[in-house]
This record gives structure tokens, C-alpha cells and sequence, in this order.
């Protein structure tokens, strides 16, 4: 019996999961999340941080498109740090640690509070497309469901496997089990599944830990909050168009420290001893661990050269509770573990209350994937975050909103919504994992974007809102109150570039921010473009309260301040690279056809006709972007399309 129809059913509870039941529900379709138990939604795998270098623009991008983890991290966060302050403004990252029962538990509460969204406890089994386009699921205990798309989130539960040294248990999780079925049945779809890896370090009994061996790593002075929207306390209101306004620091708690320490090379030689019983070096594991998160061992076998390895103390709950190693992944024996860390500065006395494993899984080839996530040969069917071949809880929340957003589009009938890459980290991820075969777990990086200094964290709203807006993924007070302060902002401009400054009063900005002295009267806006000036105390200087703030005092919010400072220091480089931007979004605007046979353009190479074939670009800057699709078969494309009209 068909317990219920919906039109878009999410599989999975993590961070993918919740950004896309939320995207799909906020769009106006029949949402359902289905998850093999609602206690776990949100819950943090492995470390108790959102956010950092690149991963923290992912987190923005999210926010100003209307997804949740910026808010429930403001929420659920207990120290905020803008990690790589040193350099400029493009490479900064927002970084909030966590209270991790507490994130898991603000998303659940705040998905339960959305009305008419059904929570389903169970675990996916099959599923088959009926003759009308929808899709019957099947559950493991038999109740079955029909929904126009699925989104799989499904992390690292595919038929999944943890190993410590020799031992090996079923599962994604600790006390969590694994989903084989579902496995079985993408790939009797045919589906082509890999093999991946992840692991996690132990947890330590803060009692036992020497913190004044450790060094101490606080949160910033004035923490900057991931999300722009105000948190009031009611998680029932955080798609209600609330905002953070000026007052931000009292709604976020930063009053938890980190510590620092080091393993060494006595630390190295118990680890090496452990190598022979290594499910990674004796070859049980046959996935791949992400390149740039590596276990201990790896890290000891790669860099053997190196004398130690920095390792950070995190605390995963604003009591501590728990003490989360970060740096210190590993697999090998739990012996091993243990007596590793008992060499470690800090923790001689350290009792472990979890060890580390590592978890073996099946994921998805995303180059199967539109750049909408939806499955080329299962129409309706959708997959984001850890399963497309990711690590992160960022990375995974970014695919959950794409994938969630763009199944509940094709459920409406309208156009898909696809960021191109010089529009935000997202887009630069979507592209990358749509068209590179990866061997490996993904990460974002600023290096991986090209137009990184236009994709910062200050500017996500400039760039997304209206877009979200448009789509109705942001509401209509969210967006008068962006339009409100984008208008400020210009006002403000204006007089910058109207105004200038004595000597004088550049010279309080310039001094202070260890600059060469004006001797001249200068414009303001020449006095905000200098590198290493303090932008809140530049806006106390040159811009009059009666200027930057509205009647009824609402005024610059100090991101909007350093947003204007950002755009100044990097206006000469703009203007470089936005002809090449351009060309792209001309290459972007033209759309290819997913039924296109480019074996009958014979005026292409084979290899291009044979390479765009399998993966079916929906416009040219895509297809220019398919390794092996050589430059000259896309000017042909470009031509061969033209004269089609």
C-alpha cells in the first residue's frame, strides 16, 4: 500500500539533507526527509566546526542564497575565528567551532517546525520509475512512498565499513548502520559507484588533558557571525526574513578556546610500528582518503621528513564534554592510538573515550550528474554532498541546496538554477565535480576558484540574493532589507568619491594602518583603496552619521563597511579580469540540448564528439570545460550551433 505522495523526497539527514528538504520546502512542493533516525539529523560526524579557508565562502554563499547552515552555525557556535587575516580580504575564512549536540539538535527542531514538511524514519531500499515519470520508493520494513524526484544524501553510509587496525565493523558511523541496499539498487540502475575513505581521530576525556601544556587559541575580539539574518531564539523564525542588525556580538556566544600541540618523532616511531597492521597500508582499504585531510599515518608515511605535525584540541560541546583531535585521524590498532597520543605534549595522561576509525564507502561517479545533481540517465533522480565524492560538511551543504533547489524547479516546470563559476564557490564546485573524474575526496580551496577576489565572503549577498530572490528562495523583507543597505552603500560611495580629505584627517586613517602619509588634500576613495587601513575606523573618520545612517538608525552593519573596503582594494584588478568573465557568461547563456547527438556534427574531433556525448553539457562554457574536449571542436560547436539559429 502507497502510504503517501510527495514531490520531492530526501534521502538522508546530514548536512546535505537538511539544506535540501529546506530548499525544496521553502520553494512551495510536498517535501519529505527520509532518514534511518531523526535524533542523527545535523549530527557532526567528525569535526565540531563549520566553516574555514574556502569552505567559509561556501558557507556564505549558502546564507545569501537563503540555506540554513550559516544560521543554525550562529545558533549552535561557541567560538568564531576569520581565519588567514594576514593577507587580503579574497582569502578569508570565517570559522565557527561548534557545540555539536546542539547544532543536531537547533536542525532538527527547526526542521520539524517547518509546516506541512514530513519526517520519515527508515532506510531506503529501492526504488523504481513508474510508466508516468514518478518514482516508487520502497522502505526496508516494506511501506512504500511516491515522489517526482529523490535527492540521495546519503554521506558515507553506502555499504560502509569502519576499520580500526584488524578489526572491522558494518557501518558510517559509530552505533550507526550502513545502507547496502540502496548501494544494491543504484547499481543495478546503473549507476557507477567507487570507493572512497574517511576516517575520524579519538575523543579525549577533557579531565585528563595538561591544557597548560597546550597552547591556547581564543576566538577574535569582535567575532564575525556566518549568517546575515538575526537568530532571535525561536528556530521556528529562520525562514521569516529576520535579520542580524548592528548589535551581532550578543547573539552569538565566543567564550570557548581551542588549544594547540604537537606530536613528535617518538609520537612517529609508535606510529610507524602500528603500519603493519594498517587496513590502509595492508590493503583492506581499497578507497581513497581525501588528499588534503589525511589520517596520522598517511601523514607520517608521505612527510616522514618532518619532525612534528600540529595538531588542534577542540572542544565538542560548550561544556567540552568531549576533546576532539583535530590532525589526528587514524585507523591503526587502537594500542597504537593510544600510545602515540600519550607522547603528545599535553596528553600523557589522556583517556580516550572514543578511538579512531576510518570508514570505508561507496560513492556516486558525479560526472554521471547535471550540474542541477540530477542523474543524466535516472530522470528525477538527484544526488548531493558526501556521496557525490566530497569531504565536508560545507561542500555537502552547498550540494544539498543546489540538488534541492533545482529538484523542486523541474517538480514547478521552470528553468534550473545553475551559479557559474565567477559567480560564487558553489558554481566552482558544481563544474568541478560535474566534469573531472575524481580518484579522490573533493575539497574546496580559493586556489580552485579563478575569480577568487570576486568571490569573497564579504560580498555573497551582492553577488546571490537577488538571484535567490528571484527563485524565491529569499523572501521579499529579506530583500528590501538588502536593497535598503546596497542603496546606503551607494549613497555613501558617492560621497567618497565626491569628498576629499586634509592631509590631516588621511593621516589618522594612513598612520594607523602603517601607510605612506598624504601631503595632499586627497579623495576618500583613494584613502579606503589603501591596503591595511582599519575600514570601521576609516567610516568613523570620513563618512558623517548623518550620512551613512538612515532616518530611524538603520546604518552601515560593519560588513557592509569592510564589504565597501574590499571592493576598493580590488578595483584595479577587477577591471582585468571582467572581460574574461564576460566571456564566459556569453559561452554560459548558450544552452545545449541533453538529447544533442554530437557524433552527427562531423566537423568535430571524435574524441570531443565521443567525450561530450557522455556527458551531456547543458551550455558551451560546460562542454568547454570537459577534459580532453579540445578548444577548436568548441569554436566549431559555437559556429555549427549559429547556423543552426
Amino acid at each position: 500500500m502507497i502510504l503517501a505522495e510527495y514531490d520531492v523526497v530526501v534521502v538522508g539527514g546530514g548536512h546535505a539533507g537538511i539544506e535540501a528538504t529546506h530548499a525544496a520546502w521553502k520553494l512551495g512542493v510536498k517535501t519529505a526527509m527520509l532518514t534511518m533516525d531523526i535524533n542523527a539529523i545535523g549530527r557532526m560526524s567528525c569535526n565540531p566546526a563549520v566553516g574555514g579557508l574556502a569552505k567559509g565562502q561556501i558557507v556564505r554563499d549558502i546564507d545569501a542564497l537563503g540555506g540554513l547552515m550559516g544560521l543554525l552555525t550562529d545558533k549552535a557556535g561557541i567560538q568564531f575565528r576569520m581565519l588567514n587575516m594576514s593577507k587580503g580580504p579574497a582569502v578569508w575564512g570565517p570559522r565557527a567551532q561548534c557545540d555539536m549536540k546542539y547544532y543536531s539538535e537547533v536542525a532538527r527542531e527547526t526542521l520539524q517546525s517547518l509546516p506541512g514538511l514530513s519526517l520519515i524514519q527508515g532506510e531506503l531500499a529501492s526504488f523504481e520509475r513508474m510508466p508516468d515519470g514518478r518514482l516508487e520508493i520502497t522502505l526496508l520494513n516494506g511501506d512504500r512512498y511516491i515522489t517526482r524526484a529523490i535527492v540521495v544524501t546519503s554521506g558515507t553510509f553506502l555499504a560502509s565499513k569502519m576499520f580500526t587496525g584488524l578489526e572491522t565493523s558494518i557501518g558510517g558511523r559509530v552505533g550507526e548502520p550502513s545502507s547496502d541496499k540502496l548501494s544494491e539498487c543504484l547499481a543495478a540502475n546503473g549507476i557507477r559507484l567507487r570507493r572512497l575513505k574517511t576516517g575520524t581521530p579519538s575523543r579525549l576525556d577533557p579531565d585528563s588533558i595538561d591544557f597548560d601544556e597546550c597552547e591556547v587559541q581564543h576566538g577574535d575580539e569582535n567575532p564575525w557571525p556566518m549568517s546575515d539574518r538575526h537568530i532571535d531564539g525561536c528556530v521556528a523564525n529562520f525562514s521569516a526574513g529576520q535579520f542580524w542588525g548592528d548589535s551581532v556580538n550578543k547573539f552569538v556566544r565566543n567564550d570557548c578556546v581551542c588549544w594547540i600541540t604537537r606530536t613528535n618523532l617518538k609520537t612517529h616511531e609508535i606510529l610507524r610500528s602500528g603500519f603493519k597492521d594498517s587496513p590502509m597500508f595492508s590493503g583492506r582499504i581499497h578507497g581513497k582518503g581525501p588528499r588534503y585531510c589525511p589520517s596520522i599515518e598517511d601523514k607520517i608515511n608521505r612527510f616522514g621528513d618532518r619532525d612534528g605535525h600540529q595538531l588542534f584540541l577542540e572542544p565538542e560541546q560548550a561544556d567540552i564534554g568531549r576533546v576532539y583531535i583535530n590532525g589526528f585521524s587514524s585507523s591503526l590498532p587502537a594500542d597504537i592510538q593510544l600510545q602515540a597520543i600519550h607522547t603528545i605534549q599535553g596528553l600523557t595522561r589522556a583517556r580516550v573515550l572514543q578511538i579512531g576509525y576510518a570508514v570505508e564507502y561507496d560513492s556516486v561517479d558525479a560526472t554521471q550528474l547535471y550540474p542541477t545533481f540530477e542523474c543524466k540517465n535516472v530522470p528525477g533522480l538527484y544526488f548531493a554532498g558526501q556521496v557525490c565524492g566530497t569531504s565536508g560538511y560545507e561542500e555537502a551543504a552547498g550540494q544539498g541546496l543546489m540538488a534541492g533547489i533545482n529538484a523542486a524547479l523541474k517538480v514547478k516546470g521552470e528553468e534550473p538554477f545553475i551559479l557559474g563559476r565567477s559567480e560564487s564557490y558553489l558554481g566552482v564546485m558544481v563544474d568541478d565535480l560535474v566534469n573531472i573524474l575524481l580518484d579522490e575526496p573533493y575539497r574546496m580551496f580559493t586556489s580552485r576558484a579563478e575569480y577568487r577576489l570576486f568571490l569573497r565572503s564579504d560580498n555573497a549577498e551582492a553577488r546571490l540574493k537577488e538571484k535567490a530572490h528571484k527563485i524565491g528562495m529569499i523572501d521579499d523583507v529579506n530583500w528590501a532589507d538588502w536593497v535598503r543597505r546596497r542603496n546606503l552603500m551607494d549613497a555613501v560611495k558617492t560621497r567618497l568619491n565626491e569628498e576629499s580629505a586634509t592631509p590631516a584627517e588621511a593621516n589618522k586613517i594612513l598612520e594607523a594602518g602603517g601607510q605612506a602619509l598624504a601631503t595632499e588634500r586627497t579623495r576618500w576613495i583613494n584613502v579606503l583603496r589603501r591596503p591595511g587601513i582599519d575600514p570601521e575606523n576609516f567610516f568613523k573618520v570620513a563618512v558623517p552619521d548623518s550620512i551613512q545612517t538612515e532616518p530611524g538608525g538603520a546604518g552601515l552593519t560593519r560588513r557592509d563597511q569592510w564589504h565597501m573596503y574590499a571592493e576598493e582594494l580590488y578595483a584595479g584588478f577587477f577591471d582585468r579580469q571582467e572581460r574574461e568573465i564576460d566571456d564566459q557568461k556569453k559561452m554560459e547563456s548558450v544552452k545545449l540540448s541533453p538529447d544533442m547527438d554530437y557524433m552527427q556534427i562531423s566537423a568535430i574531433s571524435i574524441e570531443s564528439r565521443q567525450r561530450l556525448n557522455a556527458h551531456k553539457p547543458l551550455t558551451l562554457g560546460q562542454a568547454a570545460r570537459i577534459p580532453g574536449v579540445r578548444p577548436a571542436d568548441i569554436t566549431v560547436l559555437s559556429h555549427w550551433l549559429e547556423n543552426r539559429g
